[in-house]
């Protein structure tokens, strides 16, 4: 192996974010790469020295500290500094969220180029994933992992937020929903939805009762209603693991809550409109 170079190509199989090949290298004075055009996207992290990047007509003094991302499509070329070359460390990935994350991290085509505070932390994630090069399902979920791991820390480091088009009413209106949906099963409250939004409860109240004519609250506790009553339609489930299953504390706030959205107990529903049915095949 090249005391220079370290590679790894090991394509993961995720659609949304997946991983095409990592590694590191130390360069030469004389190292270049390009001009080319990849199919896929790219981040270089330099870790020491430093380099040129030319992206079309535009040219980037790129140092320590420094990451550049290549995108698909685009004619690049980079060269190491000839008296300080750098040392990096890059990954390749695709995926149909990339161009998401990459506007939330505030990487632009005339801004290519972004400062880190520790380039550090993201090369020890990229060593990390070079040990799981085996193709195994275990080395698969690891990478993934890492990959949403680096994101992470890139996004925290960059301060990135929601554009201006994401952060509308609609967005929030919807990822409320999306929220309550999937914690129908837990003690879940208003302020924990606000909270996972961040924002706060009053503005949630407002735009629920504006764009849904009724509160998070009434909705929260229809979609658990929604949730029990399902249950309790194609399973012979306990009424008391119906309840917690919705929720809900106790079989007997349960059971209030039941009559009063649909005027049945929930036994008597129950009874009324069970069809069994497979779970897993409803």
């Amino acid at each position: 192996m090249d005391r220079n170079q370290h590679i790894m190509e090991l394509k993961t199989s995720s659609k949304e974010l997946y991983l095409l090949s990592c590694g590191w290298e130390k360069c030469t004075s004389i190292q270049s790469y390009g001009p080319a055009v990849r199919n896929y996207y790219m981040l270089h992290f330099i870790l020491e020295g430093s380099g040129f990047y030319f992206i079309e007509n535009k040219s980037f003094k790129v140092n320590a500290g420094q990451c550049f991302l290549v995108e698909p499509g685009n004619l690049t070329f980079y060269k190491a500094e000839s008296t300080n070359p750098w040392t990096y460390t890059w990954i390749c990935f695709n995926g149909s969220i990339v161009p998401e994350l990459l506007v939330q991290c505030h990487f632009t085509p005339n801004q290519p180029v972004v400062t880190l505070s520790s380039v550090q932390s993201i090369a020890k994630i990229i060593r990390s994933m070079m040990h799981h090069d085996k193709l195994t399902p275990a080395n698969e979920c690891y990478i993934h992992s890492e990959l949403y791991l680096l994101f992470a820390k890139l996004q925290e480091d960059l301060h990135a937020n929601y554009n201006a088009v994401e952060l509308n009413d609609n967005f929030y209106i919807t990822k409320a929903i999306e929220y309550i949906e999937k914690n129908t099963f837990t003690d879940l409250s208003v302020k924990n939805v606000a909270r996972y939004l961040n924002i706060s409860r009053s503005y949630l109240y407002a735009l629920f009762e504006r764009e849904l004519h009724t509160s998070p609250q009434q909705f929260l506790m229809n979609a658990k209603i929604a949730n029990a009553r399902e249950l309790l339609r194609k399973s012979t489930v306990p009424v008391a693991s119906v309840a917690l299953s919705c929720g809900y504390k106790n079989a007997f706030a349960f059971s209030r809550a039941f009559k009063q959205a649909t005027g049945m107990s929930p036994q008597l529903y129950r009874k009324t409109y069970y069809k069994p049915k497979n779970l897993l095949n409803s």
